[in-house]
């Protein structure tokens, strides 16, 4: 009977065999590339130089050696891109709105009543404050509030600077 191998003649045998794989499946595929031996660089001594006509055919060097390859670029190599929408162009501010109409204050005024007078007229009275003024139509009150009408329903009030009207509700006593 054969005597097995140790465990130590094992794994230089699989060290071996790895070995042997490792550089057959580098010459097949340096074999499968379709090289020529003028694309072939040559191989020589460390300290010796190899000019770029020994490497590249002498026409092709003449044009690699005019320009420098930086400084002649015509793009910036080292631009940022960015694949987000760009943004918006700033605008000019949208112009201020336009200012507010100016709009009558609030008429100063109550309405107080009526009364009927000795000689039959209606009198309606206004009230600001503890003053009782009676008002009829035509009549200017604080040089800035006109008294247009006065009715049974209502009193119409023009603000005078503006020509704004104001209508005032009275309350019917029946």
């Amino acid at each position: 009977m054969p005597a097995l191998p140790s465990r130590r003649q094992g794994l230089w045998l699989a060290a071996l065999l790895t070995v042997a794989l490792c550089g057959w499946t580098a010459w097949r595929e340096q074999d499968s590339q379709p090289w020529s031996t003028e694309d072939a660089i040559p191989r020589r001594h460390a300290d010796t130089t190899v000019s770029p006509e020994q490497v590249i055919g002498t026409s092709e060097a003449g044009g690699l050696l005019d320009r420098d390859p930086l400084v002649g670029s015509e793009t910036d190599l080292f631009r940022s891109i960015s694949f987000q929408s760009s943004a918006p162009r700033a605008l000019a501010p949208p112009p201020p709105p336009p200012p507010q109409k100016p709009s009558a204050p609030t008429f100063p005024y109550q309405y107080f009543g009526r009364m009927v007078d000795v000689d039959g007229r209606t009198i309606t009275y206004l009230a600001r404050g503890d003053t009782l003024i009676p008002i009829h139509a035509r009549q200017l009150l604080d040089n800035t509030f006109r008294i247009d009408a006065v009715t049974e329903t209502q009193i119409v009030v023009t603000y005078v600077p503006l020509e704004e009207k104001i209508v005032i509700a009275v309350q019917t006593g029946n």
